[in-house]
């Protein structure tokens, strides 16, 4: 058996493709492809196929992963070509190799959020909002709803740019097991602190994950 990390981005339309679709969208390809992959054992046979911290909707990526189990000697380049010829074209494989981290040991992924404005916000502003001890605010969880203190989630907070228009800006967030938080509950809190001057139209973009290797936190590849 030969597991493959395969590296791929989601742009374009392709945020509108929820994560059960974006699993439909492989396993199509794969079988296109005419690509050697395994299957699972039992009455209902599929392929086996492992997505690493799925990417919520509307949100676009430069940094996804999925671990594919091919038969033994299966060419990662081979497996490259034949998806990108098999893929929609905003779904593109950027990269494979044998995976090293496990998706347990995701920690934290990076996003760049730019936020359109409907009034002049100034740069001591947005840094007020994100020096806060307290951010209250609802996460949904398998077990309910509950409330939760965002500055607990929010490990690093970079300003790139600011206009009369739009505000962009990098955020580093806790992410996998249970210390997670989706940067749209972020953005509607940080809409929320602005009032009249935010419009709640805004863009997030993943561009990397990090994962924990012992006490070092590095690139999930």
């Amino acid at each position: 058996m030969s597991k493959i990390r395969l590296k791929f981005s989601k742009m374009g339309m392709g945020k509108y493709i929820s994560h059960l679709d974006l699993l439909r969208t492989f396993t199509r390809a794969i079988h296109r492809a005419g690509l050697p992959v395994r299957y699972s054992q039992g009455f209902n046979p599929h392929q086996l196929i492992t997505f690493s911290l799925p990417l919520a909707l509307g949100v676009t990526s430069e940094t996804e992963f999925v671990d594919i189990d091919f038969e033994e000697g299966t060419s990662a380049v081979e497996v490259v070509e034949k998806l990108n010829g098999s893929l929609p074209p905003d779904i593109r494989i950027l990269n494979a190799s044998e995976p090293k981290c496990k998706a347990n040991d995701i920690v934290s992924a990076r996003y760049i959020i730019k936020m359109d404005l409907c009034g002049l916000v100034s740069k001591a502003r947005l840094q007020e909002f994100f020096n806060l001890n307290e951010i209250l605010a609802v996460k949904k969880t398998k077990r309910g709803e509950k409330e939760i203190n965002l500055r607990d989630y929010i490990t690093m907070y970079d300003l790139k740019e600011l206009t009369e228009n739009t505000a962009k800006f990098e955020v580093i967030l806790l992410a996998g097991g249970e210390n997670n938080l989706k940067p749209d509950i972020l953005v509607a809190k940080l809409c929320e602190f602005l009032g009249s001057c935010a419009t709640e139209s805004y863009e997030i973009h993943r561009t990397e994950i990090f994962c924990k290797d012992g006490e070092k936190v590095k690139n999930f590849y």
